[in-house]
């Protein structure tokens, strides 16, 4: 079954979704489309210091609950990082067959080391660390060569009615923000019932 996921490295919402999505890999036969789209293009490329305020701390709260369900280490990083070259570079790793393992080094490089995704050493050490040559990705990231490939999925999540990530596209099924493994299981169950 083709699952099409929409993501933003920002999205720790998204780092619970894709690891419950590789659980569920191992049950089912699934064709995961990745799409990658900038939920925050207004922060600057440094990125901007999280302010410690309630809202934080409740959505620290939440966090730690959803990611101990998976025994998943996430915590808040304390920069909000901008995503836009992680973003590109997620889409030069997919043209090198890199793309997992670069996918799952920038949410560790975010959320689990606390460094910003938006600098471009970052970047290129998950890069290098996930296969990718050096000199390639950091020309990708000079020339943005894949700046055209964000904005198009920015518009194909627009024809889908997507508005938030992670978006999961089962067949015919939208399932909007982090679910609980049960609920992403019976649905794609669903799902694949309706294409046989």
């Amino acid at each position: 079954m083709k699952v099409t996921v929409f993501y933003d490295y920002n999205c720790p919402f998204c780092f619970v979704g894709i690891n419950r999505l590789e659980l569920l890999e191992r049950e089912f036969p699934l064709e995961v489309d990745s799409k990658g789209i900038e939920i925050h293009p207004e922060i600057p490329l440094p990125g901007i210091k999280r302010p410690n305020t309630l809202k934080r701390n409740y959505l620290a709260q939440n966090l730690k609950q959803l990611s101990d369900e998976d025994s998943l280490e996430l915590k808040l990083p304390g920069i909000f990082a901008n995503s836009r070259l992680s973003l590109e570079a997620s889409e030069f790793a997919k043209t090198k067959n890199k793309f997992r393992g670069f996918h799952l080094g920038i949410y560790k490089a975010y959320f689990q080391k606390g460094e910003n995704i938006g600098e471009p050493e970052v970047i290129l050490k998950v890069g290098q660390e996930s296969g990718l040559q050096l000199d390639e990705l950091r020309e990708c990231l000079i020339s943005r060569t894949m700046l055209e490939k964000i904005e198009y999925n920015r518009k194909e999540a627009e024809d889908h009615q997507v508005f938030g990530v992670p978006t999961f596209i089962f067949g015919n099924f939208s399932v909007h923000g982090v679910q609980s493994l049960e609920s992403l299981r019976s649905i794609l169950s669903r799902a694949i019932g309706q294409q046989v």
